[in-house]
């Protein structure tokens, strides 16, 4: 599987994870393959003007960690993207992956090692590819407390995935 359409599953259950906090979402770079000169990922911009990226990487040291039991403040946008993609995929289990899984680094993130830094995912052909993430600050800053904390996943996130699915394997 090409790192372009892991962002496209990606990109998608974004929209349709229909989060009140997500004001755009946005494809940028080049590259087809992690680890380039033109990062290849998807841009989430907040209501604050914040964004965050989840984008193709080649990092050392990728480890394992829990989806938090809480969720993050919005100061950590970057972390908090993270959490949102794995939750998304926890409930679209799209066929395009085998696993996914919620990831830290050892020099990554407010507690590097234990903060969601990226998302490690085995693509059903058993391509590897792991997807870091960042953010960027808006010009208001990030309210302290979530402004949404009775946010919930939508059933059409695991419906979009279903259609998502029948139309890449209709003929052409």
């Amino acid at each position: 599987m090409q790192l372009a359409q892991v962002l496209d599953v990606l990109e998608g259950l974004f929209a349709a994870s229909e989060h009140p906090d997500i004001k755009e979402i946005e494809r940028y770079g080049h590259d087809t393959a992690p680890g380039g000169g033109s990062p290849a990922g998807v841009k989430v911009k907040h209501d604050s003007g914040s964004e965050a990226y989840l984008w193709g990487a080649v990092w050392p040291g990728a480890k394992p960690i829990p989806v938090p039991d809480e969720p993050l403040p919005p100061r950590y946008r970057a972390s908090r993207l993270a959490v949102l993609a794995v939750q998304l995929l926890d409930v679209a289990r799209p066929t395009q992956f085998r696993s996914w899984q919620l990831v830290a680094f050892p020099d990554l993130g407010p507690q590097p090692g234990v903060s969601p830094a990226g998302v490690s995912i085995v693509c059903s052909d058993g391509t590897a590819m792991l997807l870091r993430v960042t953010a960027g600050s808006g010009p208001v800053g990030d309210p302290a407390d979530d402004p949404f904390p009775d946010y919930r996943i939508p059933e059409g996130v695991k419906e979009w995935h279903l259609r998502a699915s029948a139309q890449s394997a209709a003929p052409e």
